[in-house]
């Protein structure tokens, strides 16, 4: 029962989370005026997508709620907002809330976020559409936080555990092609396909990266998964089909050129254009960005020898 009364059915939580420390994201989604029906903790798992598919697989609620383990809810209804829009619309495939730093963050992790993309996102007023369509494939929605029918999960067929990174983007593609069941077959009708849409009032304090190093690690990595999405789906690539060592080259040298101009005239990719402006970090992540591409066209065993010398996942 939410706080206004209205049934819902059962909701499952699911944490992936490389060391197992969630134990703070635990006690808020126990807060919750929708309380979760059961929370998963998917530890030491990864890549994050072959985490979150175990942890639906642990669960056997209707509902599923996906949550980083280091995104925190910005208030008690954060559960209920979401699952009330997907209730309330049975052409909504998922819902998701806003990401904002938390109070505390650093001068740092400011920064990235006044200049890098999809690191925040503010707050809605009301319900807003986000649907990863051509050219873009872009939805502001993530696995940050956002929530589901675990029909439509399934229908999709869960998430790809072989990427990387881009696991949120590639799924969710794949639901957006996907047709609701609630459309009817005739002459001159049209299939309705499912929608994404942030819920009003729905926000998650969520970290952006603490340093340099982390913060060009974490857009290599994006890179890199990006490129594995495009091999898998060549319609995405949008000029950037490496098809020989020869297209890498050129593409290493055009994104290596253009380096110090974007500090100055950076791309907008929501416009798009070029607007004027000093960003260097966002020149800075959109180049790691490009090698992580570069690298990943080209298979894993690249990949491990960039883990190697950096650490972490």
């Amino acid at each position: 029962m939410t706080e206004h009364g209205a049934e819902v059915p059962r909701i499952a939580a699911i944490v992936p989370s490389l060391d197992g420390h969630a134990d703070a994201l635990v006690a808020e989604l126990q807060r919750q005026t929708l309380l979760p029906a059961e929370i998963v903790v998917v530890a030491g798992v990864r890549p994050n997508g072959r985490a979150r598919n175990q942890g639906v697989a642990q669960t056997t609620s209707p509902f599923l709620l996906f949550i980083d383990d280091d995104a925190i809810p910005g208030d008690d209804r954060l559960i209920e907002r979401l699952a009330m829009l997907l209730l309330a619309d049975p052409s909504i495939g998922v819902t998701g809330a806003a990401r904002l730093l938390p109070p505390d963050a650093s001068w740092f992790q400011q920064w990235v976020a006044r200049e890098v993309p999809r690191i925040v996102h503010p707050l809605v007023e009301t319900p807003q559409e986000t649907n990863p369509d051509p050219p873009a494939f872009y939805s502001e929605i993530t696995t940050t936080c956002c929530a589901m029918r675990r029909a439509v999960f399934e229908q999709a067929g869960g998430f790809d555990e072989t990427l990387l990174r881009g696991v949120d983007t590639e799924f969710f593609v794949r639901v957006r092609r996907m047709y609701t069941g609630d459309q009817e077959a005739g002459d001159g009708m049209r299939l309705a396909r499912y929608r994404f849409v942030l819920a009003p009032h729905a926000w998650v304090y969520h970290p952006a990266p603490a340093t340099l190093r982390l913060l060009l690690r974490k857009q290599f990595l994006y890179g890199f998964g990006h490129a594995q999405e495009v091999r898998r789906d060549p319609g995405r690539a949008r000029g950037r089909a490496l098809r020989t060592p020869l297209h890498a080259l050129a593409y290493f040298l055009f994104r290596t050129a253009i380096l110090a101009p974007n500090v100055f005239l950076p791309y907008s990719y929501a416009a798009p254009s070029w607007r004027p402006g000093f960003k260097p970090l966002k020149a800075l992540a959109s180049y790691a960005s490009a090698l992580g591409y570069i690298t990943g066209w080209y298979g894993d065993p690249a990949l491990s020898r960039f883990k190697e010398r950096t650490g972490g996942s």
